[in-house]
């Protein structure tokens, strides 16, 4: 399969010093292949939704970069729903500066996807959060990777991730936190919880830690496993059928996740999203 990658600046957008903005982009993969700059000023704020839609033959690389200036306080959202047989291989990429707050929001809910995002934070007073969640269904496959970098002292981050697998889905989750020599004061954390659905449904998940400073607080932790039966005996006491009691626990697993996507006719859209795989997975 060939790639098609990103080689021109693609969109570029400004975010003045200050300036209170909300963006919404639309990339259609059959027609443009994401490239994506994005330059925020001192203390502006924006809140930006990438959507991705879809089918191609080829694997398309998108890129995102975000540089988030003195005090900025960015949220970047991405809604992968591309079709059936199309590979995306994303990397993203954020740089913050002092005092600057960065929130990453990735839903992978289609196709095949690698999704990579580095998170620097490069300025003292930092912050930077990951939300992510993903849902492989059939033969579906979706690889993700995370790493914040705290490369000066007193930065702070936290990593969720939620993720199910269903039918002969497959995932796979890197999620790494690196603390640089200097970089005294800093706390992370990183938390990654995998439900599966079916016994050929496979996710692995490998969280690591890598600290090189002493006064720090870094922690992380990872669960994989099936639905409680406990529980479906509780919602079926209660009146509920069976597919209907998996159906409430699986989609009650992801709120964690949901709940740190801003807004909620966004929130809505993604609940939505999910109970659409949850449905076809079980046909």
């Amino acid at each position: 399969m060939a790639s098609l990658s990103a080689t021109a600046p693609g969109r570029v957008i400004e975010i003045p010093p200050g300036a209170i903005e909300e963006r919404v982009l639309d990339y259609d993969l059959a027609i443009e292949v994401p490239n994506t700059i994005v330059n925020v000023g001192a203390g502006a704020r924006v809140t930006i939704l990438e959507r991705l839609h879809g089918t191609t033959d080829h694997n398309v690389v998108p890129r995102t970069e975000i540089n988030a200036g003195e005090n900025a306080h960015v949220s970047y959202t991405v809604l992968e729903t591309f079709g059936p047989g199309t590979v995306v291989t994303s990397q993203r990429t954020s740089n913050a500066r002092t005092g600057a707050h960065v929130a990453w929001n990735i839903a992978l809910l289609g196709g095949s996807a690698s999704d990579e995002i580095v998170a620097k934070q490069d300025g003292a007073g930092a912050e930077c959060e990951i939300a992510a969640l993903f849902f492989p269904v059939a033969r579906e496959s979706v690889q993700l990777t995370t790493e914040v970098q705290h490369n000066v002292p007193h930065t702070t981050s936290q990593t969720v991730v939620r993720s199910i697998a269903a039918g002969h889905g497959r995932g796979r989750y890197y999620g790494n936190i690196r603390i640089a020599a200097h970089a005294h004061g800093s706390e992370a954390s990183l938390r990654d919880d995998t439900l599966l659905i079916g016994k050929d449904a496979k996710i692995d998940a490998i969280p690591a830690l890598e600290i090189a400073a002493n006064d720090v607080k870094a922690f992380h932790g990872a669960t994989v496993g099936a639905i409680d039966e406990e529980h479906i005996f509780y919602l079926m006491s209660r009146g509920i059928e069976r597919d209907a009691a998996e159906k409430l626990i699986a989609l009650g697993f992801f709120e964690p996740a949901v709940a740190r996507f801003p807004g909620e006719e966004l929130r809505a859209e993604l609940r939505a999203l999910l109970e659409e795989k949850l449905v076809g997975a079980r046909r």
